[in-house]
């Protein structure tokens, strides 16, 4: 039987949710998941230049660079088939057994990257196995991202919904934060030769417990599990999403532009832009990015409460503004006088940009969809953007910079992403508390 339209456009009553209780629990957990999975997910890109050397070591230090971020760029590649695979476990079976799962296989290969041994002592199969433990990183992460936000969300009040979001996104981000944390720690206690040797391997290490402890409150959190009452609706969400969804599918990865491609320039690459390219102290730079990484962790909450009270919508268009506004002379500012001090300038003002992206994306996205295909259709939406546009953007940005000299090309990319985004924020359109658009 063909699935009946209108019983998939239900929307959070499907679940029955307290409308006077907050869900402290499900928040807890669900902010707890993404921070555990983001640290573990984050580390590779904070020790890039150290990774090309140990696992694809050449006598041109950016080759090895350039390797390295195109095993960072792999991860992403699968992240989309993650979330296909964990979509139909959040969808048919149950949100919190996708986030527990994922978490698992995220925690395992994460520990087993700190422990690898390097292209020096075992050769060409070190450069293996790390792509095989991006790969698999990858799919753990396809799994969450998206998924978290939609586990929060439906358990908030309908009120509280942005609130709720935007402290599921705040583990994400608190997740980068202790990862930069962890990484100008490592920086600053070794010295340069240990920190190479063996330092850079601790956070992966302790990376590998967030799984112990996943496992260990597994019976301590609730679930919700969407329970369609149309007989013969397609079993996987996925045809769904294609043939009633696309549309919305396509705009929220246009949104989510400013997440992937904002987050994994501005705070990612932008720490290997700094030092290697500008010549910044290698520390300072880490310890910039963690100041100003606490800054954006701290707003996220503030525009999710923000977002309920005056619509998120009205805080993206705003964002994708300033993307588009502002990009290009702030990068300019830097190339043109590099310092620590216009660094941290740079890093405060996109801080306010993409905390207000985190508050009030993940609402913004996860409404779009009616709850039968919402983990599936979310987790799409993030990881498509960020597989296609963000994961890859560290590659081929110091691609285009090294081929051709134009240290302006990140702030180019972002200000594109501001005119799509904008565009996407505008046209799409959320399911209200009654199922409508």
């Amino acid at each position: 039987m063909k699935p009946s339209l209108n019983n998939l456009d239900q929307d959070f009553s499907s679940f029955h949710v307290n409308s006077q209780t907050f869900p402290y629990k499900a928040l807890i957990f669900g902010t707890l998941v993404s921070a555990f999975e983001w640290y573990d997910y984050a580390l590779f890109g904070y020790f890039a230049a150290i990774i090309g050397n140990q696992f694809f070591p050449s006598s041109d230090p950016m080759t090895s660079l350039l390797a390295s971020f195109g095993v960072f760029a792999s991860g992403f590649v699968m992240r989309p088939i993650g979330s296909i695979f964990f979509g139909f476990i959040g969808d048919r079976i149950g949100r919190k057994a996708a986030l527990l799962t994922s978490l698992i296989m995220m925690a395992m290969p994460t520990m087993a990257l700190g422990m690898l041994p390097t292209y020096k002592a075992i050769g060409i199969w070190s450069s293996i196995c790390l792509v095989l433990i991006r790969l698999l990183q990858g799919i753990a992460v396809g799994g969450n991202y998206g998924g978290s936000f939609v586990y929060t969300i439906e358990h908030a009040p309908f009120h509280q919904r942005g609130l709720a979001g935007s402290l599921a996104a705040f583990g994400v981000l608190g997740g980068l934060l202790v990862g930069s944390g962890v990484a100008a720690m490592m920086a600053a206690l070794l010295s340069s030769i240990d920190l190479h040797l063996y330092g850079w391997r601790i956070p992966f290490i302790l990376g590998g417990l967030s799984g112990v402890i996943g496992y260990v409150i597994r019976n301590k959190i609730p679930d919700l599990t969407y329970r369609s009452t149309e007989e013969g609706e397609e079993s996987n969400p996925l045809p769904i999403i294609i043939k009633h969804h696309l549309g919305d599918l396509l705009k929220a990865i246009g949104i989510i532009l400013l997440d992937g491609v904002g987050i994994y320039i501005t705070f990612v690459f932008i720490t290997t832009f700094a030092s290697v390219f500008l010549k910044l102290p290698e520390g300072k730079v880490l310890t910039v990015n963690t100041i100003a990484m606490f800054v954006l962790v701290m707003l996220i909450p503030f525009f999710g409460w923000l977002g309920d009270k005056v619509s998120q919508r009205l805080i993206l268009i705003g964002t994708s503004l300033g993307f588009l506004i502002l990009s290009i002379p702030l990068f300019g500012l830097l190339i043109s006088f590099p310092s620590i001090k216009m660094l941290l300038i740079l890093q405060l003002i996109f801080s306010i940009l993409m905390g207000a992206v985190y508050g009030a994306a993940p609402t913004l996205v996860a409404t779009a969809f009616p709850p039968s295909v919402r983990y599936t259709a979310s987790s799409l939406s993030f990881n498509v953007s960020l597989a296609v546009f963000g994961g890859t953007a560290p590659f081929l940005v110091t691609q285009l910079i090294y081929q051709s000299g134009w240290l302006i090309t990140p702030a180019i990319g972002l200000t594109i992403v501001g005119a799509i985004s904008g565009i996407s924020v505008k046209t799409l359109r959320a399911y209200n508390r009654n199922g409508c658009k």
